[in-house]
């Protein structure tokens, strides 16, 4: 009988215990509401001034993490922006293949195109997440914000991307500078148990 596993990143090979999201917070709620704050804001204010939508939802999970679990390995720069990049990419394939590109979302009307391009962008970022072994699940919720067509313009896909790695090297950066344990880029992960 095949060994159970408890979430996805028990099947990503290399996963060590102190990556695991289940440990409790390395950080204390008061560091984590404030830091969290700032990096918001601060993406915010590049959005405000740069005209362009740094600001996606999949964002606010990624800050958390960051700020929360800087020893996870959803925590690495290397796993957020190649999770990122990948699932952006996923999100483009899925409307290309169904020629959704440029066409308006109606999500209150789901048709079966817009349906089966989420169903292939998901299919897709998850593929490629588990295939890079760059795991950060907030990263999927991009590739379904494109294909459902809340981006529409490759200047709004690359600005998506602009605000993870925004988000990402003031998150550490700020972690670092006090003093929390995180990885600058990547933690090759040990052999697991």
């Amino acid at each position: 009988m095949g060994r159970a596993y408890s979430n996805i990143s028990d099947i990503l090979p290399r996963r060590a215990k102190i990556n695991d999201l289940s440990l409790p917070y390395r950080s204390g709620w008061l560091y984590i509401l404030v830091t969290a704050t700032i990096l918001t804001a601060l993406l915010c204010a590049v959005a405000v001034l740069g005209r362009e939508p740094f600001v996606v939802p999949s964002i606010g999970p990624t800050i958390f993490i960051i700020v929360a679990f800087p020893l996870s390995e959803q925590a690495h720069p290397r796993n957020i922006l190649l999770a990122t990049a990948t699932t952006i990419v996923a999100g483009i394939i899925a409307l290309a293949l169904f020629g959704l590109i440029g066409v308006s979302p109606d999500l209150n009307d789901l048709s079966w195109t817009r349906s089966a391009a989420l169903v292939v962008a998901v299919a897709l970022g998850i593929g490629g997440i588990i295939t890079l072994r760059a795991l950060h699940v907030p990263a999927v919720a991009t590739a379904m914000i494109i294909a459902a067509g809340l981006l529409q313009e490759p200047v709004d896909w690359l600005s998506a991307f602009i605000g993870v790695l925004v988000v990402t090297v003031a998150g550490v950066a700020i972690n670092r500078a006090c003093g929390k344990p995180q990885a600058l880029w990547w933690r090759p992960q040990p052999p697991g148990e």
